[in-house]
């Protein structure tokens, strides 16, 4: 996989879970935000800020379309 492939499957991955967040209190929906972003992180070898950014940056993208 290439880097944008890459970052493409973590931004999939990471929506999918913002889905589950939203029903979730902000007490919980954070740690659980920040244990998917580190086990991400793990899987395609990056780190959770990079995740968490990868995140923000295509949300943004998306947004403006």
């Amino acid at each position: 996989m290439n880097k944008n492939e890459i970052e493409q499957e973590i931004y999939r991955e990471m929506a999918e879970k913002l889905k589950e967040i939203a029903k979730m209190p902000f007490d919980k929906g954070l740690p659980f935000l920040q244990r998917e972003a580190w086990r991400l992180a793990d899987k395609y070898d990056t780190d959770g800020g990079n995740v968490f950014n990868i995140l923000m940056t295509y949300m943004n993208k998306e947004k403006k379309q």
